[in-house]
C-alpha cells in the first residue's frame, strides 16, 4: 500500500469520551495533559474504549453552544475507533481557552475534521503511530 505524503508524520492520540467527540464536534480546542511533546502536526483523534463517567455533565457546562450537543450521536457513542483529525499547533501552560485546566499542559488543537465512518482500532497511551489502514481514509483530510 502506498503511504500518503504526510502520513509518516501523522500521530494518533487516544482521548476518553465524551472529550474525543468534543474535540471533533463541539469546539474543544485544548486537550489537557500532564505531559508535553515536541511533536506538532496532524493528530488523529481516537475515542478510547473507556469513558469519563462525569464527562457529559462537564461537557455541557463548558460548551459555548449546548445546541451542538445534537451533533452526530454515533460519534458521541463510538468507542475504540478514530473519529477525527485535528492539528496540534502548540502546547502551552496558560491557554485562555475555556477548555484549559490549571496545572496541565494545554495542547492547542486546530482545524478539526470528522472521520466518518469511524475507523476501529486499538488505542494506545501517549502519542502513537496510527494503523496503516487509516492512511487511505484520512489522506483527503491532510
Amino acid at each position: 500500500m502506498m503511504v500518503p505524503v504526510g502520513f509518516a508524520a501523522l500521530k494518533a492520540l487516544t482521548i476518553r469520551q465524551p472529550w474525543a467527540w468534543a474535540v471533533v464536534y463541539a469546539g474543544k480546542d485544548v486537550e489537557n495533559r500532564r505531559w508535553r511533546t515536541a511533536y506538532r502536526g496532524p493528530l488523529l483523534i481516537h475515542a478510547a474504549k473507556n469513558t469519563d463517567p462525569a464527562g457529559a455533565t462537564k461537557l455541557l457546562w463548558t460548551m459555548a453552544d449546548p445546541e451542538v450537543f445534537a451533533q452526530p450521536r454515533a460519534a458521541f457513542e463510538t468507542r475504540g475507533a478514530i473519529i477525527g483529525l485535528a492539528y496540534l499547533a502548540d502546547i502551552l501552560t496558560d491557554s485562555p481557552s475555556r477548555w484549559a485546566q490549571p496545572g496541565c499542559y494545554h495542547w492547542i488543537l486546530e482545524s478539526p475534521a470528522a472521520v466518518d465512518p469511524p475507523i476501529p482500532c486499538q488505542g494506545r497511551q501517549g502519542l502513537s503511530n496510527p494503523p496503516h489502514a487509516a492512511a487511505e481514509v484520512v489522506a483527503d483530510l491532510l
